[in-house]
């Protein structure tokens, strides 16, 4: 049996809710994450606020990441609404050493047909080196624009050796066990934290998670009953209980507020139109959060 992949789905750190990045925090971040054991991590995805990010921003993320990154892989998070703006975000983070870059479809015009979606990620695969390697990024719940199995079938008949895999952020178990048998050779990563159980048993490569940012211990554990075949009930259990504490609050602001506990990192603000949580409900939650993960 193949060891899940635990990936991270990084945080931006800004000074304030409209101030600038603080890349500081982010080696910082990063060496932790290294310590905690996690194999890689993806910057400027959408716990990473990656659409509030100027193109020059993700950039400048994307130098430091590639610049202190250790042995962490590196999945780089480069979809924007703008065909020319993602074509340039993914030569530049593939240039850099990028593993791979997660492609979010072009998410302003809804209801695309497959022919539209597909020419967008034919055409950004065009304009790459062909040893580029992409995640197609299948999260409708935030996009409204799904990654459907005729445009993964449109891409390996066309740039087969670009198609890497497919981050699952659907929520539809379902959905991701049907891409698992039709694309066996497609790396599948989850990412509700939710579904990771289920997700391994129906064949999903590993995940790509917000709360690998604070508690990688706990997803690893997931994944460690499933390689050796013991019951991991009690490890999904406990993540999914830290999935719905920090669901009030939204996944970004809440893992700062607990990184700072956790991790000993400095306090960092998501950007507006994103809300930091008040000292108490910061409080409310690493109460929270501290009963559920007690031995």
């Amino acid at each position: 049996m193949v060891t899940p992949e635990l990936f991270v789905a990084s945080v931006t750190p800004f000074t304030s809710p409209s101030g600038v990045i603080d890349h500081t925090f982010i080696i910082r971040h990063l060496r932790w994450l290294e310590a905690q054991g996690v194999d890689g991590v993806v910057p400027c995805g959408t716990t990473g606020e990656g659409q509030s990010l100027s193109v020059a921003e993700r950039m400048a993320i994307f130098d430091t990441v590639m610049q202190h990154r250790g042995q962490l892989r590196v999945f780089a998070g480069t979809g924007c609404a703008a065909l020319s703006d993602t074509i340039m975000l993914t030569r530049y983070a593939i240039e850099r050493g990028a593993d791979a870059a997660l492609v979010l479809p072009p998410f302003y015009f809804k209801n695309l047909s497959d022919a539209g979606l597909l020419g967008y990620y034919r055409a950004l695969c065009d304009a790459l080196p062909s040893s580029a390697r992409l995640i197609l990024y299948h999260i409708p719940p935030m996009s409204q624009i799904p990654i459907t199995p005729a445009v993964i079938e449109g891409l390996y008949q066309s740039h087969p050796h670009m198609v890497y895999g497919l981050k699952d952020s659907g929520g539809d178990p379902a959905y991701l066990a049907m891409l698992t048998r039709r694309f066996p050779e497609l790396r599948v990563y989850v990412g509700s934290a939710a579904l990771l159980a289920q997700a391994l048993r129906d064949g999903a490569a590993g995940g790509i998670f917000a709360l690998s940012n604070v508690f990688p211990r706990e997803m690893r554990a997931v994944m460690t009953a499933h390689l050796t075949g013991n019951d991991g009930e009690n490890a999904q259990q406990r993540v999914t209980a830290i999935s719905q504490a920090l669901k009030p609050y939204g996944n970004p602001p809440a893992i700062k507020a607990l990184l700072a506990r956790i991790a000993d990192l400095p306090h960092a603000s998501s950007r507006f139109p994103l809300v930091d949580l008040t000292a108490d409900e910061a409080e409310a939650l690493w109460t929270t959060v501290q009963q559920i993960t007690a031995p």
